[in-house]
């Protein structure tokens, strides 16, 4: 927290330059400070990579819209409002106003904006919105993932976190010069459809808990095991790739007692995502294998398996997260999961 940290480096210096200095007073009224302190704060933040064709979208407590002429003028009234309180001159004012729009244009317009109000001084607000956005966008990487081929490189992020990119090769020879520009990553046009399918797949069930100020322990192991999947999904490199899509998947369960993570794990993939013995055989043959590999990478760093794999670790982990979100509206814990696995099992 940058501003608790600015705060307490200023109590600090004060306290080591006077012998004298007040600072249980001084912590004290600080402590107090942040326990009152109330302002509610509008966030705005620029997203790269998602296309908002017409509409607005509420994932968790983020509303994102596109950055029409809307959305500026609303924003630079409210910033002509706090610019005519300043102790300036008209000609300042007017030129402060003016340098605020010229900037929202240039930023804003054509783009996609994250707002977000929050209840916070304005460092702590924008370190807040970022986590609540970086959040939502965590979602909707499992949402593209679900309704896109896995191969489709779509980046999505906060303006300079994860966006498109151009990649510059150089190649060179005793008599030639060869060079290769490429932009990766495509943008998340989202529409009707688009959001439809989100809803079909039950990945608003997800944003309702986002939402939450309080979440049930199944609700929050989903929150975390798409967090990891949306991070797996960021990689360029795929043994990191490889190794979280696995964290992503353990997130989800309970380890049973005396028994191995990796045991756990795969039966409770094979269980919730087979329908016969012979695919839930399968499923459980599969899982143990990634987590071999897994082994394999996270201690010798080599890489033992294929994109195929890396592919079919994706899916598994994908239909894992799926299912147990149409299982989180009547199980409230990983215990209550564990148990209707163990009934399936007996069934």
């Amino acid at each position: 927290m940058q501003f608790l940290s600015k705060k307490l480096s200023g109590i600090f210096c004060c306290c080591l330059s006077d012998p004298h200095y007040p600072l249980e007073h001084s912590i004290r009224v600080l402590l107090a400070e942040l326990d009152c302190f109330s302002q509610e704060r509008r966030v705005f933040i620029r997203v790269e990579g998602v296309v908002l064709l017409g509409i607005c979208v509420d994932i968790g407590r983020v509303r994102l819209c596109p950055g029409d002429e809307h959305i500026i003028e609303e924003t630079a009234v409210a910033a002509d409002r706090i610019i005519d309180l300043r102790p300036s001159s008209e000609e300042k004012k007017t030129t402060l106003k003016r340098q605020f729009r010229e900037r929202l244009n240039k930023r804003v317009k054509g783009t996609c904006i994250a707002m977000i109000s929050l209840n916070a001084e304005p460092v702590r607000a924008i370190e807040l919105a970022k986590e609540e956005v970086r959040r939502s966008l965590d979602l909707l990487r499992l949402g593209i993932k679900a309704t896109h081929r896995l191969q489709d490189d779509i980046r999505i992020g906060i303006a300079g976190d994860h966006p498109s990119v151009v990649v510059d090769a150089v190649a060179l020879s005793g008599s030639s010069i060869n060079t290769e520009a490429k932009r990766v990553g495509l943008p998340l046009r989202i529409d009707a459809t688009f959001l439809n399918n989100l809803e079909q797949l039950g990945i608003f069930r997800v944003s309702k808990a986002l939402a939450k100020t309080r979440c049930t322990n199944l609700e929050e192991a989903i929150i975390t095991s798409v967090h990891w999947f949306s991070v797996a999904s960021c990689q360029d490199d795929k043994s990191n790739a490889f190794l979280l899509l696995v964290v992503s998947l353990e997130t989800l369960f309970k380890q049973a007692e005396g028994a191995s993570i990796a045991g756990t794990v795969a039966e409770g993939a094979a269980f919730l995502l087979g329908q016969t013995k012979e695919q839930r055989l399968e499923i459980l043959k599969l899982v143990r294998k990634f987590y071999r590999m897994r082994s394999s990478v996270a201690h010798s760093g080599r890489s033992s398996f294929t994109d195929i794999d890396l592919d079919r670790l994706m899916l598994i982990v994908l239909k894992v997260i799926l299912e147990v979100v149409s299982r989180a509206d009547r199980l409230c814990t990983q215990g209550d999961l564990d148990n209707e696995i163990q009934l399936m099992k007996f069934s």
